[in-house]
């Protein structure tokens, strides 16, 4: 579960369960209101999501935000860390202030509790490739490749800001008449409207492992994890449904009841199958398996309305999955997987287009796990292993019985703990070296591989970070923003080694 669940349920009785949220509050309000309601959320344990763009000057506002954000970390009052992310539109006449306000930030001693991400729709891209004008809000025109380049080197110095694709999320979004996706959570994973929350749980794909007789995938274990975990995030709207401070919350929530089924322990799913990360197979394998979740979780879901009845905008006449053909058939049903048809998503989206049978309007997301796959000891969301040290200082179980096996001189052992990678050791047969590739030893654009293919799979979007090595150049980032467009992605984020001076966690060198 997420950590809002572990760390609330059954401790507190007036705190929801819910991870995020986009606070319902108009940032032209005073300071005090603006801080009270995002106290308020941040100490019952959410992250805030933000659009700037009804702020005229946006830049004292998400400077006001953030000083509520470190001051709430340091008063004692949040019982855990909480992200924040600001959204704003390309086309915001003070865009260029908001893609520059984190540069430079350490040498000036600020600290930052806000993701930034720039809001970026097809029309722009368009002008892009054709070296045109775009029209900003106030009239003024502009050259967007001048704006994307000081995206790219803002990304470039501080790791901020990365991009959203808010048209694509909403060209996803099932319940659109409801209210359309204003933010997103604080690591990209998921559209949000004003007053929405989401509810995480993740599946440990590297304990869903059959070893004998040679290790492979436990469909039946997936299936069984993925339908339990369908009615415990359920359950855990109907706690929070009770404790929401504020009624628009409820609202939403009863409307929508979005659940986000997820995963931890892919890195030690393919490593346990000896599949590389960074490559084809382990891209078509991990397809393979969040499809797979996310099917036998809609499934479950639409099993789940018959007792306990479908979310509240399942009849309402902007519903997608009462539509001709309905949501599933037209995002899924051309979709081939290993274990799910083509065939198998048609006829689940006629079964629920013609029963409106559905518990949640969106079943499966992929956030980070950052602190929950460590309480589990497992590798973090999607990504591949940042380091072959634990955090306890350890080798990486695996990897110590691959070299132990191998009859790697334990001499190897404490280069490698200096180093939490394969880099700098001799001997290393060339297999291993492959299989146990970190993430910057990991060429983005493979990263971003592993992300277009879990893209197709999933309803909203992708908690990832595009690893980049220390000397990668701004216009290398600015391709990889591209490439993400091209790709069909809904958001990227790049973060170039030492480009802080704090990290979030040091990856190897």
């Amino acid at each position: 579960m997420s950590t809002p669940i572990m760390h609330n349920a059954g401790r507190y009785s007036k705190k929801p369960l819910a991870a995020c949220s986009v606070p319902p509050l108009d940032l032209n309000s005073s300071y005090k209101e603006i801080e009270n309601v995002v106290n308020a959320f941040h100490r019952n344990g959410m992250g805030t999501g933000f659009s700037l763009n009804n702020v005229a000057d946006p830049i004292p506002v998400l400077k006001a935000l953030n000083r509520i954000a470190v001051a709430g970390a340091k008063s004692g009052r949040e019982d855990r860390p909480v992200g924040n992310m600001a959204v704003i539109s390309i086309y915001h006449p003070r865009v260029m202030d908001v893609i520059n306000i984190k540069i430079g930030a350490d040498e000036r001693g600020e600290e930052w509790k806000f993701n930034i991400s720039i809001d970026v729709d097809e029309q722009f891209f368009r002008a892009l490739e054709k070296d045109g004008l775009i029209c900003l809000q106030d009239g003024t025109r502009v050259r967007a490749r001048s704006l994307f380049t000081d995206i790219a080197n803002a990304a470039y110095r501080c790791g901020d800001p990365g991009l959203v694709f808010l048209d694509r999320l909403n060209a996803d979004n099932p319940t659109p008449k409801v209210g359309l996706y204003t933010s997103v959570a604080p690591c990209g994973e998921v559209g949000l409207m004003p007053g929405e929350t989401c509810q995480f749980g993740y599946i440990n794909l590297g304990k869903c492992i059959s070893s004998f007789p040679e290790p492979s995938i436990n469909l039946s274990k997936i299936e069984h994890l993925t339908k339990l975990m369908v009615r415990a995030l359920d359950n855990a709207l109907e706690l929070s449904g009770r404790q929401f401070s504020l009624e628009v919350n409820r609202n939403v929530m009863r409307a929508k009841r979005k659940i986000g089924v997820g995963i931890c322990g892919l890195a030690d799913m393919l490593i346990a199958l000896r599949i590389p990360y960074a490559s084809e197979k382990g891209v078509r394998v991990a397809t393979d398996v969040v499809a797979f979740i996310n099917y036998i979780s809609k499934q479950e879901s639409h099993k789940l309305a018959r007792t306990r009845g479908s979310f509240g905008a399942m009849d309402d006449p902007g519903s997608r999955y009462t539509e001709h053909p309905g949501f599933i058939e037209q995002k899924y049903g051309s979709l081939e997987t290993r274990y799910v048809s083509k065939t198998m998503w048609q006829n689940l989206g006629v079964q629920i287009r013609t029963t409106q049978h559905l518990r949640n309007s969106i079943t499966i997301s992929l956030p980070p796990t950052g602190r929950s796959g460590l309480i589990i000891d497992a590798s973090t969301g999607v990504e591949p292993l940042f380091s072959l040290i634990n955090p306890d200082g350890n080798i990486y179980a695996p990897l110590l019985r691959d070299l132990q096996s191998n009859n790697i001189s334990p001499n190897s052992f404490a280069e490698l703990k200096r180093n939490g990678s394969l880099r700098a050791l001799t001997g290393i047969p060339e297999t291993l070296r492959f299989l146990y590739r970190t993430a910057l030893e990991i060429n983005p654009e493979q990263h971003i591989a592993m992300v277009s293919g879990l893209q197709r799979v999933v309803d909203d979007s992708i908690s990832k970070t595009i690893n980049l090595p220390s000397n990668s150049s701004p216009d290398y980032i600015a391709r990889l923003f591209l490439r993400a467009y091209q790709l069909n992605l809904k958001g990227i984020t790049v973060f170039r080694d030492g480009c802080r001076f704090i990290q979030p966690r040091e990856v190897s060198r």
